[in-house]
């Protein structure tokens, strides 16, 4: 089963004044059952939204002006898509003045900075969450530079220089042991612990030079990427084929793309936009029901190719069955036996006087006394 659209466009451009956006993720608070989408603008507005059953659109909420000069969003990542009750989400921002930035939102909107750090010497183009330990991944644009930030201060806790050149947008992995990045006309996929290359997503040469977003999705078992064709691109991560194209409301630039498993399916947002046209996101929607009618259908493939395929199988089958069942059932008399024995001398003891026992604490154990005998029982 493919992706079908679902929800009708809507307007995500910040301001009138910055219409091109680049659209990163999504966040679902699971406190309050709300769904977050994070957007950033090329003169550095950071923006929120957030989804409205009433109107099936999502509605601006939050707004963060750059501080000092505008620099362009680079990119959004949160450490969590899920955030779960009473937790915060956590947010990693990328501008092109080669800073870092970590911010904490909550369920209401309250959005607090963490640290925003500049690293010294770097070409920086994404900043991304290390999922095992918040600490946070910045990759340099040309020179192939890959350093790792703490995450409450932000200070380089390691770099190395041995990363792909050049690296137009990277997304790391939920289990933050690979990450794709866009090299041009492709999209590479690399082991992030030792830098091997594990995977090629090749796509349509591109007509203009614009770095395009990349996001798993399902589960980590297919790659969204975008394109200048006018629409997304679908591939299987295992073997690097294309899977499905998702059509876009216009012929030019999808940059943006965003994924996230709900409940009910796996949702994937596109957005599109230049300087002179506003933006507008599509989503599209997997039911999970797909995914279980695929694993059924393995599952009775299975079944086929472990079926007996001649009829001396089915009597052996039938022999060591019968077997178990009569030594089954022999193991079952014998323990009916031993209960029944014991149940006879229970009954011969039950006309003696009880005892009465004591409980005393002494070195973290609880001793049983029995006031007949100068000794206890220790447990």
């Amino acid at each position: 089963m493919a992706f079908i659209d679902i929800r009708r466009p809507c307007d995500s451009s910040p301001n009138p004044n910055s219409n091109s956006t680049r659209l990163h993720s999504t966040i679902h608070f699971e406190q309050a059952d709300r769904y977050v989408l994070i957007i950033g603008s090329q003169k550095g507005t950071l923006s929120t939204l957030n989804w409205d059953n009433e109107t099936k659109s999502f509605e601006p909420s939050l707004q963060v002006p750059p501080e000092g000069s505008p620099h362009q969003v680079l990119s959004i990542d949160v450490y969590q898509a899920e955030v779960p009750l009473g937790r915060l989400a956590r947010i990693a921002v990328a501008t092109a003045d080669n800073r870092a930035t970590v911010y904490s939102l909550s369920p209401f909107g309250d959005l607090q900075e963490i640290f925003s750090s500049v690293v010294e010497n770097f070409s920086l183009v994404a900043a991304r969450f290390c999922k095992k330990n918040r600490d946070v991944y910045v990759f340099e644009l040309n020179g192939g530079g890959i350093s790792l930030l703490d995450a409450k201060t932000g200070n380089v806790k390691s770099t190395h220089k041995y990363g792909p050149d050049p690296m137009g947008t990277v997304c790391l992995d939920d289990s933050s042991k690979f990450f794709v990045a866009c090299t041009g006309k492709d999209f590479e996929m690399f082991r992030l612990e030792n830098i091997e290359h594990v995977q090629t997503f090749s796509g349509e040469l591109p007509i203009v030079l614009f770095p395009k977003v990349a996001t798993y999705a399902e589960d980590g078992s297919v790659l969204v990427v975008g394109t200048d064709r006018g629409h997304a691109s679908i591939f299987n991560v295992s073997d690097g084929d294309k899977i499905q194209d998702l059509p876009y409301t216009t012929t030019g630039l999808v940059q943006s793309v965003a994924a996230i498993t709900a409940r009910d399916g796996f949702l994937v947002a596109i957005a599109g936009s230049t300087l002179h046209s506003r933006a507008e996101v599509l989503i599209f929607k997997k039911s999970h029901a797909s995914l279980d009618k695929s694993r059924d259908n393995q599952a009775m493939d299975l079944l086929d190719a472990v079926a007996p395929r001649s009829t001396l199988q089915s009597y052996l089958l039938l022999i060591i069955g019968s077997f178990l069942i009569i030594n089954g059932l022999y193991s079952l008399v014998l323990m009916c036996n031993s209960w029944a024995h014991f149940a006879a001398e229970d009954s011969t003891t039950s006309d003696l006087p009880p005892r009465i026992w004591q409980i005393s604490h002494k070195d973290d154990a609880i001793e049983l006394h029995d006031p007949s005998h100068k000794r206890g029982r220790s447990m």
